[in-house]
């Protein structure tokens, strides 16, 4: 049991005394390094890199992930309750706004819309009328009749010996008339009953009786008049003409009983007229009067016809009219499913014969514009800005870059993520981009076109400053600088540099201010881990304890990071196989 439980402990030990072995290797090489290092002449050259600073363009951009999604999309239902009647587009159809989508069966609304449009004209020409005014003719009817009545009173209260005079021509005229009237007519009846007698005398006379009265009564006289129409033998025959001349004499002895009685009239008029110019009673005054006062409100209605009230009335008539109007048209317009924008049908979800409401959708709508929404934190949502420049990608059509503009920026971010939305919109001549693609969005925060740019490698990092080490006269000096906007290569510098300069892109780490340097050519391959000149002869960089011919010479070529000699070469490919061309001879490797 103790031999068993020994054997672990033994391990143990075996492996503490070896990892402290390679310690002790490790801490020998390092002192040996320092060591060669410090052995290194102090006015040697250190061998660099340069660049001169340029002149270009640089932009500064933030790169965010998002999808392509329609700037609108809406679902299109009609604003009325039925049935649909016509569908006119389907999945995939690019509509205008305005254009009609669809429409209802509608009913009874076109005659409603009817009704409404000649209610409205109604009351259109009735507001007119009274704007007109008074007509010319009605005004001037109320003017004579006013005049005709004031002149009839006159005469009433002043007659003139011409007024008496003509009352009394017109009275005995009429006395006259009547007379003659009254002759007339007892010559025409005594010729109508000759002309009876004559036709009971006749054998074949017949219809009328011998004994009728006179005048005849108009049921015999027109069924004699049709009996002698349909027969023309007998009309021809002494019954007929005896009959013929009946009918004539009965007709004659009419006409002078009507001429009587309007000579009886006229002559009672004439009597009035007569005893009203001579002695008119205050009765008679008074109604005279009355008329006069009834013929002057009329002529006073027809200058003024209509009130400003009444125009008023007018006016809002035809309003509620306009109304009616408007409100049967928007109910026969809500029949049509519009297109409120410019886009693309996305979903037809109805055919013709389908019962519909403003709850039930017909179609789904989306925009032909399409945008990004991006997710951008805090510290960086203050570079963005409402239309800056920006760039989309998306994974379907590689290599190619559709141009963009930063739409909006919320104004509220997630409290929680300390997050905000941005949304993008994309431009999209060709609708490549469709709502649910993977997009890349390159936001152009800032672009300088004349801008001096270095290498961002170049720049040291010293405290809270930013130094770059510029080549003149053979030495390297420190320059404080400013920087500017960066990219993925280059960083804008704004003071401290000027285009032109030689700037320090390798060994720069190692350089103090107004050292000694040698500028040389990276290798071909690529040597000291592609930052750092190699050795002149390391010999393939196999011991890195130090040059083969090298005087004091540097570690072989380091397989690493360059930083010091590796205790081994590495492969060799990455050092140049020792090959470097720029390190002079027994220079310590910086």
């Amino acid at each position: 049991m103790n031999v068993m439980s020994s054997r672990p402990f033994r391990l143990v030990l075996a492996l503490a005394a070896i990892v402290g072995v390679v310690v002790v290797g490790v801490v020998i090489y390092r002192r040996s390094a320092s060591t060669q290092q410090a052995a290194a002449p102090a006015g040697a050259p250190v061998p660099v890199q340069v660049t001169a600073a340029r002149t270009g363009a640089i932009r500064s951009v933030l790169t965010y992930s998002g999808a392509i999604q329609s700037s609108q999309q809406v679902s299109l239902a009609p604003r009325l309750a039925g049935q649909l009647a016509s569908v006119k587009v389907d999945v995939g159809t690019a509509v205008k706004p305005g254009d009609v989508l669809a429409t209802l069966d509608p009913g009874t609304l076109p005659a409603q819309l009817q009704q409404a449009q000649a209610a409205l004209a109604s009351a259109q020409a009735r507001l007119q009328l009274m704007l007109d005014g008074p007509r010319s003719a009605d005004v001037a009817a109320a003017e004579a009749a006013l005049a005709a009545a004031e002149a009839k009173l006159r005469q009433m209260l002043n007659p003139t010996a011409s007024d008496l005079s003509a009352a009394e021509s017109t009275l005995r005229t009429a006395e006259v008339t009547l007379n003659n009237a009254k002759v007339t007519v007892g010559t025409t009846r005594n010729a109508l009953s000759a002309a009876l007698s004559s036709y009971c005398n006749v054998f074949n006379a017949v219809i009328v009786k011998c004994e009728s009265p006179i005048p005849i009564p108009p049921a015999d006289l027109d069924a004699l008049q049709r009996h002698i129409a349909s027969n023309s033998t007998y009309a021809l025959s002494i019954g007929g003409t005896s009959g013929t001349s009946l009918i004539t004499a009965n007709n004659a002895y009419l006409t002078a009983l009507n001429n009587q009685n309007s000579a009886e009239v006229a002559y009672v008029a004439a009597q009035d007229r007569y005893g009203l110019v001579r002695t008119p009673s205050a009765t008679d005054v008074a109604a005279q009067r009355s008329i006069v006062e009834t013929a002057r409100a009329a002529l006073d209605n027809r200058k003024l016809p209509y009130t400003d009230a009444d125009i008023a009335g007018a006016r809002a008539t035809v309003a509620a009219a306009q109304a009616g109007v408007a409100t049967a048209r928007t109910s026969l317009d809500q029949t049509s499913v519009v297109s409120p924008f410019e886009g693309i049908v996305a979903q037809k979800l109805l055919d013709v014969g389908a019962t519909v409401s403003p709850q039930t959708p017909v179609f789904v709508l989306v925009a032909k514009a399409v945008e990004s929404h991006l997710t951008v934190d805090e510290a960086r949502i203050g570079q963005i800005k409402p239309d800056m420049e920006a760039e989309v990608t998306v994974p379907a059509f590689p290599g190619r870059t559709f141009k963009g503009k930063v739409a909006t920026i919320a104004p509220l971010g997630d409290a929680r993520a300390h997050t905000f939305d941005v949304k993008v919109f994309a431009e999209d001549p060709g609708s490549l981009l469709k709502p649910g693609m993977f997009a890349q969005v390159n936001v152009i925060v800032a672009t300088k076109p004349n801008a001096i740019l270095v290498p961002t490698a170049s720049i040291v990092q010293q405290g809270n400053n930013s130094r770059v080490f510029v080549i003149a006269n053979g030495k390297a000096a420190a320059k404080t600088v400013k920087l500017g906007i960066a990219d993925a290569t280059s960083t804008e510098i704004t003071e401290g540099v000027a285009a032109g300069d030689q700037v320090v892109t390798v060994g720069q780490n190692v350089l103090r201010d107004g050292q000694a340097v040698a500028i040389a050519t990276p290798a071909p391959g690529g040597a000291g881990g592609g930052a750092r000149p190699a050795g002149a002869s390391g010999a393939s960089g196999a011991s890195g304890a130090s040059g083969a011919s090298g005087g004091s010479g540097a570690p072989g070529a380091s397989g690493g990071s360059g930083a010091q000699g590796a205790p081994t070469g590495g492969s060799g490919a990455t050092g140049g196989s020792g090959t470097g061309q720029a390190r002079p001879t027994g220079t310590v490797a910086p």
